[in-house]
């Protein structure tokens, strides 16, 4: 019995031991691969000093197959993200003058309109009895005064009489016009020409001054409005170029920074920019949402290399270039100094020329002096 359950506990010790060996595999795998990388650059060390001293034959290494690609020097840009939508310089919500009841609305979605077009009326009959009894006594003011002025002008009467009658015409007419003015406000009237986007109330609603019931916009004078962070206020300029993407529309176009605003909105942190499209194709609606990269960084002539083939140890960064030796390449460690990243590119500063030929492909697989063989069929002829 006693061996059983030493067999058992065993067993159990064994399994326990198993599943925390498997749970660590990957630790074990990059432990051990530290330990080769370290070895093979401690064995080729010894082999260059034995070469040296004139001791030791040549080992023959593996030769590793890879892919090679030739530095290329190109334009570096690098961009600032940020999301923005799309406005319009007139983009009007048009509210009524006068508070009051709509008795017709005269447009719908999608109508142009022009400036100063009567889009719909608020209910005003009371203003309009005001306005027939005021021309109703008009009339009758300018009755007496035609008659005032006939016989003044037959040097009958006073001149008291006719100024009199004068005066009460003159105020009737001045009345009328304030009330006819008064009138007007009670047609709500497109302040720009345009397209009607939208019409919220319907006729019989009340309206009041202050609460948008009909939108206008003038597709004219697109621009794009983005809010960036008050961390990015040195690096926007007007005049900065950018390129502007909408995702629901699939397309993308350019522009330039127009307009930087000087006010840090203290609640968001932010200051609001406009950009002007260039060459606009496409139609434009408010409020489109759109993905606005501006360029804070270009660099001409540089050296661009995908950002995964830098690799790191304690000391220093680096990439492996196949460099002819003899008739055959080899891998050689290169120390490179990076700048900026964008894109899982990033731009070399020193460390490669463009005649270098990079490994992009088996690069883990090499180490110094590590024979290499070319995937590619045009350089393995080389």
């Amino acid at each position: 019995m006693k061996k059983i359950l030493g067999v058992s506990s065993l067993a159990l010790f064994l399994s326990l031991a198993a599943c925390n060996q498997g749970s660590d595999k990957e630790a074990q795998l990059a432990e051990l691969k530290k330990q080769q990388t370290e070895l093979q650059e401690q064995i080729a060390q010894l082999e260059a000093e034995l070469k040296t001293e004139g001791k030791g034959g040549p080992v023959e290494r593996k030769t590793v197959p890879v892919t090679v690609a030739q530095v290329q020097q190109d334009t570096f840009r690098h961009y600032l993200e940020v999301q923005g939508r799309a406005d319009f310089d007139q983009n009007v919500l048009v509210s009524a003058k006068v508070p009051g009841v709509l008795t017709s609305v005269r447009v719908k979605r999608g109508d142009k309109v022009t400036k100063g077009q009567t889009m719909a009326t608020i209910d005003a009959q009371v203003l309009e009895q005001n306005i027939a009894e005021v021309r109703t006594r008009l009339e009758l003011a300018n009755v007496a005064y035609e008659r005032q002025k006939n016989l003044w002008d037959q040097k009958i009467g006073t001149e008291m009489q006719f100024l009199t009658a004068k005066n009460n015409k003159e105020a009737l007419e001045r009345s009328l016009a304030t009330l006819q003015q008064q009138r007007d406000q009670y047609n709500v009237k497109a302040p720009v020409s345009g397209v009607v986007d939208n019409v919220i109330p319907n006729a019989g609603e009340a309206v009041a001054p202050g609460v948008g019931i009909i939108r206008v916009v003038n597709t004219n004078g697109s621009k794009i409005v983005a809010e960036v962070s008050e961390a990015y206020l040195t690096k926007i300029s007007k005049g900065d170029e950018a390129l502007i993407r909408f995702p629901d529309l699939n397309q993308e176009i350019s522009a330039t920074v127009d307009v930087v605003s000087s006010f840090i909105n203290p609640s968001s942190r932010t200051f609001m920019i406009e950009l002007r499209p260039k060459n606009v194709n496409i139609e434009l609606r408010p409020n489109l949402v759109a993905v606005v990269r501006i360029q804070d960084y270009r660099k001409e002539d540089a050296i661009i290399i995908p950002v995964n083939l830098v690799q790191r140890d304690e000391k220093s960064q680096y990439v492996y270039v196949a460099q002819k030796q003899g008739e055959r390449y080899v891998a050689t460690r290169k120390e490179v100094e990076t700048g900026v990243n964008y894109q899982g590119q990033v731009e070399v500063l020193n460390g490669l020329t463009a005649q270098d030929y990079i490994i992009t492909a088996g690069y883990q697989s090499v180490n110094e002096g590590q024979p290499v063989v070319f995937n590619q069929e045009r350089l393995a002829q080389q």
